[in-house]
């Protein structure tokens, strides 16, 4: 089953925004991508950044093209942007930007801002829109500048590998709920990411797939990081695995995740004056599980129950060493045709800890309604 990177890249683009190529001429093409989307939340979404129901609106728009070198290499770029996420309607944030060489059966090379290795594994989960991922969902969410990545996938086999360099103002970890009060602005020095995993094609209902991702980063050190970021950190490790068996367009879906990270000598604010790294430390273990079916009409569901326990001897407050996130998301989708699609979500609390400062979303229910119009 020889395929060639690029070629599985740009299926995984128009599986979820129907890619059009406008130009294709003497080894050379273009194509276009994006999306249009309108959600209403409830307020406990806090979406909106005020516990109010609202309609947000949001778009995503990207640019990518091939052209043939020789007959065993191709160069490729791609840039991608999130439009007016929310209702300010204020900017174009990018998300994924990268030039690179796909060398067919051989593997991809490429260099610039994407998801590191370790998605490989989060993606088993990470089919929901806003009610879920409340492990998974404090990684890979906001891209990463600064990597290089090499991956390659053939015969069921898929290995990947990236390096990551020196970055100021980079995203690492997101602190979904809030739980720890920090920002994901670090500054970082340099690190590595990988991950391993194989498919067999075809067992009963589906393809089954064992996959399995680690990221290590270093944080930059003393003066380097002042003013480089919110917090600063001294080690960063990320480590996933997981298995999944079926096909998310047809039929029979599960799925299994557990995350762990670990994020070592952190120091808020005050790095930024005093250059001086603190021995903070915020740990976070979970596991999340998915289930559904996709039905020949266009209709699909996801259900799935989540665990996550944020740990830490000082960032949680007064007497306070743990945090325990409990949800259970249900997902149904109408695929009307290929550019256009409805849903509803709705999460649902499954023991969360109450604490106070934390969003609501965290132990209340919350629901949305959202169409979408792809390109």
């Amino acid at each position: 089953m020889k395929k060639s990177l690029l070629a599985l890249a740009v299926v995984a683009v128009a599986a979820s925004a129907n890619a059009a190529t406008v130009y294709d001429k003497d080894g050379t093409s273009l194509y276009l991508d994006g999306r249009v989307q309108s959600v209403f939340y409830s307020g406990n979404h806090n979406t909106a950044g005020v516990n109010d129901s609202s309609i947000q609106n949001s778009g995503r728009f990207g640019i990518g093209g091939k052209t043939q070198i020789t007959d065993w290499v191709a160069g490729l770029g791609y840039a991608q942007w999130d439009v007016s996420s929310g209702s300010a309607n204020e900017h174009f944030a990018a998300r994924d930007q990268y030039v690179g060489a796909d060398f067919g059966e051989f593997g991809l090379l490429k260099a610039g801002r994407f998801v590191d290795s370790s998605y490989y594994a989060e993606w088993i989960t990470d089919h929901y829109e806003d009610a879920a991922d409340n492990a998974s969902g404090n990684f890979n969410g906001e891209r990463r500048g600064g990597q290089l990545q090499y991956t390659y996938e053939n015969y069921g086999l898929h290995a990947q590998v990236g390096v990551q360099t020196a970055q100021d103002s980079a995203k690492v970890f997101k602190d979904k709920h809030g739980v720890f009060a920090l920002t994901d602005s670090y500054a970082v020095d340099s690190g590595f990411n990988a991950s391993l995993g194989y498919t067999f094609d075809d067992v009963v209902f589906g393809p089954l797939s064992f996959r399995a991702g680690y990221s290590y980063i270093k944080g930059q050190k003393e003066e380097d990081f002042i003013g480089h970021g919110t917090t600063s950190f001294d080690k960063f490790k990320h480590a996933n695995g997981g298995i999944v068996w079926g096909n998310l367009s047809s039929g029979l879906y599960l799925g299994a995740l557990y995350d762990y990270a670990k994020l070592e000598g952190v120091t808020r604010a005050a790095n930024a004056v005093t250059g001086v790294l603190g021995d903070d430390e915020a740990k976070l273990k979970g596991f999340e599980l998915i289930g559904g079916y996709a039905f020949d009409n266009g209709v699909s569901f996801l259900v799935g129950y989540e665990s996550v326990k944020y740990e830490s001897d000082t960032l949680l407050g007064d007497d306070v060493d743990s945090v325990k996130v409990k949800r259970v998301p249900v997902f149904v989708n109408y695929k009307i045709n290929p550019n256009f699609n409805v849903w509803g979500e709705v999460g649902f609390n499954a023991g969360s800890d109450h604490v106070d400062r934390l969003a609501k979303n965290v132990d209340k229910q919350v629901f949305s309604l959202g169409a979408r119009y792809t390109f």
